[in-house]
């Protein structure tokens, strides 16, 4: 679906590149893009839609070069929701959606056509007619993303699309990106600084911070790390030594009032039993920690360094 290697982009007025030698390739499907504020996502969507300019490497988009002279035809197949929106208050969510439909190749009567239908599917149908200056944050959202399908893309971008929005408005526009792909068999690439957003959608996770990559793979890799970590309860404090020797099953994460959490060598929490009666100690409880995700992004973002 998309590939790029060695990627770099490079603002005029920055003395450091937005996005730093990215390489990296997705296979179709929902790919969330998570980092934190100025990760340089925005920058990266931008850069594969043709709106910006490599400095360096090359990449490809469904199949297309990058700065190729297909780049412009490309923009017919991909959607885009921007972050922010720039709607014309005094128009209704009808007549913008058609004319994005225009703007992206449709005859005047396709667009009017598919404007219906893709209001319809976010949900918007009874208020389409509607100036868009009435609406709530949730439905301008979703106005967004009917213009970011009226043109049946192979693949959409969508930029923190649950920004702004409540819980319910963040489960009903989550609900729309799983059906957006279900549904209409579209790519989709979700950047956003709310991991569970990523989580509940996405079946490939890539993380970015400072223009970098810090980790990418699919969630289900990505839970098979995680299948690694274990919380240890022992029933005296170790010793010293005991402390020390914990490396022998992995890397220890964090320790505190006698519980420590590891990532262990093997996924295999019986060894831990045998490492403790080797050691003369007692373990009491061993507790798998698969289910925080989380973990997986903050050690992507501040790594643990054995040892330290």
């Amino acid at each position: 679906m998309i590939a790029f290697e060695n990627l770099e982009v490079r603002y005029a007025s920055a003395r450091e590149p937005a996005l730093k030698g990215l390489t990296l390739s997705l296979e179709p499907g929902i790919v969330g893009l998570l980092g934190p504020n100025g990760a340089g996502k925005s920058t990266l969507l931008k850069a594969l839609l043709g709106l910006l300019t490599p400095s360096r490497g090359s990449g490809t988009v469904l199949g297309v070069a990058l700065g190729a002279p297909e780049a412009a035809k490309l923009r017919a197949r991909i959607g885009y929701m921007p972050e922010y929106d720039a709607l014309i208050e005094d128009a209704s969510a009808y007549e913008q959606v058609a004319f994005w439909g225009e703007l992206s190749g449709l005859a005047p009567e396709s667009a009017r056509d598919r404007a219906h239908e893709v209001l319809y599917f976010v949900g918007l149908d009874e208020a389409r007619y509607r100036p868009v200056s009435g609406y709530s944050t949730g439905m301008r959202q979703r106005v967004k993303l009917a213009q970011a399908l009226v043109h049946s893309p192979e693949l959409i971008f969508l930029d923190e699309p649950t920004n702004g929005l409540d819980p319910d408005g963040r489960r009903r526009m989550l609900d729309l990106v799983l059906r957006v792909h279900a549904e209409l068999g579209t790519g989709v690439i979700l950047a956003s600084h709310l991991l569970g957003d990523v989580e509940r959608v996405a079946d490939q996770l890539v993380i970015l911070d400072l223009g970098q990559i810090k980790a990418a793979g699919s969630m289900a890799g990505l839970r098979k790390i995680l299948a690694r970590r274990v919380e240890l309860r022992f029933l005296d404090p170790l010793d010293a030594a005991q402390e020390a020797a914990l490396t022998e099953l992995g890397v220890v994460l964090e320790a505190r009032n006698g519980l420590y959490d590891l990532e262990l060598k093997e996924a295999d929490p019986a060894g831990a039993f045998r490492w403790a009666e080797g050691r003369g100690a007692t373990l009491v409880q061993v507790t798998p920690r698969h289910d925080r995700l989380d973990e997986v992004l903050l050690r992507a973002l501040h790594p643990v360094v054995q040892g330290s």
